[in-house]
């Protein structure tokens, strides 16, 4: 469509050429007509009028246009996508202050242009206003944490601590203090060390060492770490097996890219007698250039260097050692998301000596064909957890119907994780459920069991998930002693 001098036609309302006359010039008749536009139509003007610089400071009048502009199409004007303009720059560090809904796509769009606008002395005069506001708003504390200097780092670094602000803070990890860097790096590669609180003299007890790096974001600078185990320790003795001190036991290779180690000590020949101990063990994470000489990492002398940093891992905890009995004190893990995972991965049937029949595939099955059981033959529950999460420790349970009392019919446990579990198998004792010969339908449920988590000390925290297994029909072909006499009992007196 044709363009007319100094105004835009209703029938071309975004004509480039007469939006850039409008801004070398003031018209009366282009203002009338953008607050005439549709909502869409006024965000494109706007949006066209901010690429010649100063244009939206000509028209004052047209300022609630672009706010509303700005409220309606933010996620336009910011898109990572979208060149640099001075005035949009502006309007965004307003933003950063004053709009909740546009203050992180505000941010973003700063972010992607700091090398535009940075030396800019009207940034500088933004800046100083926006500092204002430096701890109220984790968008505002990004911001900062990638443009200041290693003066001004330190003192935003030691302001109230975040999630939010740390992950800021990574990018900028070779430029903190000390305790925050240690404080930041702890999120990417930690070493933790875990033991029960108590256990059997005559059991595994498992002193673990876990050491990962995750994968860092993006444009962070990246680092090889290294781990150094200084001392472990049963009431302040350093543990030695044959002259040579536990702690050399283990030489794990450095992690130069994202990845992790795990590590058991079983301490249990030194802990072989009832009592309680202090157990304590200290080991630290080195971080090195990722162009590290090896002789660095085996602290030879010809290292000149020293690392970037160095990260604590402790643990010093007192302990007791109970002779021949089932002890510990495992968790029951609560997070819904991590036990999701693990139920995925678990396998359940129900067999008798003729045959098997699935309970739980990774989700409830369904259409399950009724069992034929002899008592005292097999009878028994088979479970199977490859790749799972967490350990398993649980209780079969079953009832005749809603409202009746459920009961424990089998209950078993297995460790993990793992790359591959042994099925383990736990066997199936009715009790008074389903005493009389032929079909029984039965309710069933799988629960966790911390009486079963404690049977094995590796176990420090299992899965913690109910399912609901719904309905199997059992065909019994003979009644045990026990319910024979149960159902004596209950038979009334003639």
């Amino acid at each position: 469509m044709g363009c007319q001098q100094n105004t835009v036609s209703q029938q071309d309302p975004l004509c480039l050429s007469c939006i850039e006359q409008a801004c070398h010039s003031q018209s009366e008749n282009f203002e009338s007509h953008v607050q005439q536009a549709s909502p869409k139509d006024a965000a494109q003007v706007i949006a066209i009028m901010e690429r010649f610089p100063g244009c939206t400071q000509k028209y004052p009048n047209l300022i609630p246009i672009r706010e509303k502009a700005y409220h309606n199409f933010g996620s336009a004007f910011y898109a990572s996508e979208q060149p640099w303009y001075p005035d949009r720059g502006m309007h965004a560090f307003q933003d950063m202050i004053k709009s909740i809904k546009n203050r992180t796509i505000a941010h973003a769009y700063l972010s992607s242009h700091i090398q535009q606008w940075r030396d800019e002395p009207w940034a500088q005069d933004q800046l100083t206003e926006l500092e204002k506001y430096i701890d109220q708003s984790e968008d505002i504390f990004a911001l900062f944490a990638q443009i200041s200097d290693k003066e001004k780092l330190t003192q935003i670094s030691s302001l109230p601590q975040s999630p939010k602000r740390d992950e800021a803070l990574i990018y900028r990890w070779k430029d903190l203090p000390q305790d925050a860097q240690i404080r930041v790096l702890q999120e990417w590669i930690s070493a933790k060390w875990t033991m029960q609180t108590s256990g059997s003299s005559q059991l595994p007890q498992y002193l673990t060492l876990d050491w990962k790096k995750r994968p860092l974001p993006k444009d962070v600078p990246d680092f090889t770490a290294a781990l150094v185990i200084q001392t472990i320790r049963i009431n302040n003795r350093e543990v030695k097996k044959r002259d040579n001190l536990l702690k050399s036991a283990i030489n794990w290779p450095p992690l130069k890219s994202p990845g992790q180690h795990h590590h058991r000590f079983d301490l249990q020949p030194w802990l072989n007698t009832a009592d309680n101990y202090r157990i304590s063990a200290k080991a630290s994470i080195e971080i090195w250039p990722t162009n590290v000489q090896q002789a660095c990492l085996n602290h030879e002398e010809s290292c000149q260097d020293k690392p970037l940093a160095v990260l604590p891992a402790e643990f010093d905890k007192q302990y007791r050692v109970f002779v021949g009995v089932e002890t510990g004190a495992p968790r029951r893990h609560k997070v819904d998301a991590d036990n999701l995972k693990t139920s995925k991965a678990l396998q359940l049937d129900i067999c008798s000596d003729e045959t098997c029949v699935f309970l739980w595939n990774g989700e409830k099955t369904k259409d399950r064909p009724a069992i034929s059981v002899v008592q005292g033959h097999d009878f028994y529950i088979k479970s199977t957890a490859n790749h799972a999460d967490f350990p398993i420790a649980s209780r079969l349970m079953a009832r005749q119907g809603e409202g009746h009392i459920w009961r424990e019919i089998a209950a078993f446990f297995t460790f993990a994780p793992q790359a591959y579990d042994i099925p383990v198998r736990a066997d199936v004792d009715l009790g008074d459920l389903c005493h009389q010969i032929g079909p029984c339908k039965l309710e069933l449920q799988l629960r966790p069991s911390l009486r079963f988590a404690r049977r094995d000390p590796r176990i420090t925290r299992y899965w913690g998930s109910t399912l609901e297994l719904g309905n199997i029909t059992l065909d019994l072909q003979n009644q045990t002693a026990k319910q024979i006499w149960s159902s004596i009992q209950k038979t009334p007196s003639p």
